[in-house]
């Protein structure tokens, strides 16, 4: 992965450490220096991560967690919808906050495998909710990827 894969937009201004942990907390969790180490690298990133990334920059902290802590705080996190796995047409598995109060999608470059965040309207909100009323489901999220040459590699 070059250089411009590394560019993603920051977008968790508005979910912070604190309102993590609360929700943690409320939900019976202890709050270990692993998982915050954890959770800080989330808040941190540019961009989705893998496991191995996460834990490599976990790490870089006092309380560094392990490989096996890692996956199993995002799991935790996942079946909270704290968290969502992302696919990017790669062998891992990618993970990105999910914050409640932002949606995004993704344009992954094909190329040098730049990842692009779609902050404007999703284009398939109304079929979702069409989905909803049709099959009878609640609370349905998705997340759509585009596949394409970014304008520097074109």
């Amino acid at each position: 992965m070059g250089s411009s894969a590394r560019r993603h937009a920051h977008l968790h201004t508005r979910f912070t450490l604190d309102q993590i942990l609360a929700r943690l907390r409320s939900a019976g969790m202890r709050i270990t220096k692993g998982r915050q180490q954890i959770l800080i690298t989330l808040l941190n990133a540019k961009r989705p991560l893998s496991l191995h990334e996460i834990q490599d920059a976990a790490s870089q902290g006092s309380g560094a967690p392990d490989f096996t802590t890692v996956f199993r705080v995002m799991n935790t996190l996942e079946k909270m919808q704290l968290v969502q796995q992302v696919h990017l047409n790669r062998a891992s598995r990618y993970y990105e906050l999910l914050n409640p109060e932002e949606h995004h999608d993704h344009i992954v470059c094909t190329e040098c495998g730049r990842v692009t965040l779609m902050v404007e309207a999703c284009p398939v909100q109304a079929y979702q909710r069409t989905i909803e009323r049709r099959y009878g489901y609640a609370d349905l999220k998705h997340s759509l990827e585009f596949f394409g040459k970014c304008p520097e590699c074109k």
